[in-house]
């Protein structure tokens, strides 16, 4: 049929040779002019390429691999075509080679997701384990709208389209309900995996990516923080036996040496040092951002108050002593208890006590929001008021920085 005339041909891209020095193999499917091409993920030395024949002239085993598998896309390209002209179906170059990558299992998202997700994995140093974690969530949810917005269990990169960008936030948002920020973490994990599919030829170049990332921008927060007389409160308003209690000593203990969540759930007795002075310290290093690589080391001495807790549930779990140091509930349950902490204290921010985290405290300028900023703030706010009232002397170290950046 004239109005249907399929043209189907195979040639190597001699100038853009792979790293192995072989070209790329391209298929390209041309109909009444109108053409589209892809590269098949193979790839031959150039001498071994008969441009006229299209197809490879060596005689060895890959060679013989390579011809069969671009006559069997062939053949396959020509059952679709045909298929589609039984049907009164008019396809376009690009929708024949989505059918037929997708009946592959070639390029699909959540297969591509998958292994994207499984060579970071297998590669220690490349990314934090909580970031892989939110990969293989990003990965369900995605799964979860493909299934809504095109009822299949895949699809092709080049089957997604701007309605299902907006369906993917309207799910994160609405349906599951997280917080923008929230939202734009899972899609800036899926836009990289758009882009890993970009760079291997899977999809159109630079098709969503900006749009896409527009929607990644977050917004600035700005926690809100205990005041000294508040924290104080806390120290000293007992507590029913039992979560309660734990979960004000677990903060108190956090507001004492400045670590977040991650970092007192897995504070182990490894993480603890006794300096020549009799200090007490806690040394680890800890992640400052997704790349595992991008760390520092924290030293933070502890107070006598400090010291108590640690005391105070040495051995709590005799099956596990090298294991973390205080019985630390999940998130959830830490920020649902600490609720009615605050309760009890008639302590009413709008969020309830947060955790002292002295890198984000609203009256601190931009300027001084560094690293070692940081450390000067929390000592300030927090550490100097308690060695003023004991009478305690400063360890040296932190007498140091909180000399020098007092001064500024």
């Amino acid at each position: 049929m004239k109005g249907n005339a399929l043209n189907v041909m195979f040639f190597i891209l001699k100038n853009k040779l792979l790293k192995n020095g072989e070209a790329p193999v391209v298929l390209r499917v041309t109909i009444n002019g109108q053409r589209d091409e892809i590269r098949i993920q193979r790839s031959i030395p150039v001498e071994l390429w008969d441009n006229a024949k299209m197809r490879s002239k060596g005689r060895g085993r890959s060679s013989a691999e390579l011809n069969m598998y671009l006559e069997t896309l062939r053949d396959r390209i020509y059952v679709i075509h045909r298929n589609s002209v039984y049907d009164g179906e008019r396809l376009t170059p690009k929708k024949i080679l989505d059918i037929l990558y997708a009946r592959e299992g070639r390029h699909l998202v959540l297969k591509a997701m998958k292994e994207c997700i499984d060579g970071w994995a297998a590669s220690p140093g490349d990314l934090h384990p909580a970031t892989l974690a939110r990969y293989n969530r990003c990965h369900g949810l995605v799964e979860t709208v493909i299934r809504d917005v095109y009822n299949k269990e895949d699809v092709a990169f080049s089957e997604l389209d701007r309605k299902f960008i907006t369906a993917f936030e309207r799910y994160l948002k609405e349906t599951r309900g997280l917080a923008r920020n929230t939202v734009a973490k899972y899609l800036e994990c899926f836009r990289k995996v758009l882009k890993v599919a970009q760079q291997k030829g899977w999809m159109e170049h630079g098709k969503f990516l900006e749009e896409l990332g527009q929607l990644c921008v977050k917004e600035e927060t700005y926690s809100s923080f205990l005041d000294w007389d508040e924290l104080r409160t806390v120290m000293e308003t007992d507590m029913p036996a039992g979560r309660l209690e734990r979960v004000k000593d677990v903060f108190v203990f956090c507001a004492l040496t400045g670590l977040s969540y991650q970092g007192i759930s897995t504070l182990c007795p490894s993480h603890l040092f006794r300096d020549d002075e009799g200090t007490l310290w806690i040394c680890r290093t800890r992640a400052e951002g997704a790349e595992v690589g991008d760390s520092c080391t924290s030293r933070v001495p502890l107070l006598k108050l400090a010291m108590v807790l640690l005391e105070k549930y040495r051995g709590w779990n005799p099956m596990n002593p090298e294991g973390p140091c205080f019985p630390v509930p999940s998130v959830q349950k830490m920020n649902e208890y600490l609720k009615e902490v605050s309760v009890l204290c008639r302590i009413y921010h709008p969020d309830g006590p947060q955790y002292v985290r002295c890198d984000s405290h609203p009256g601190q300028p931009d300027s001084q929001r560094t690293r070692r900023g940081n450390a000067w703030l929390f000592f300030r706010l927090y550490v100097a008021p308690l060695y003023a009232g004991s009478g305690e002397e400063f360890p040296k170290g932190m007498k140091r920085i909180y000399t020098k950046y007092d001064k500024k």
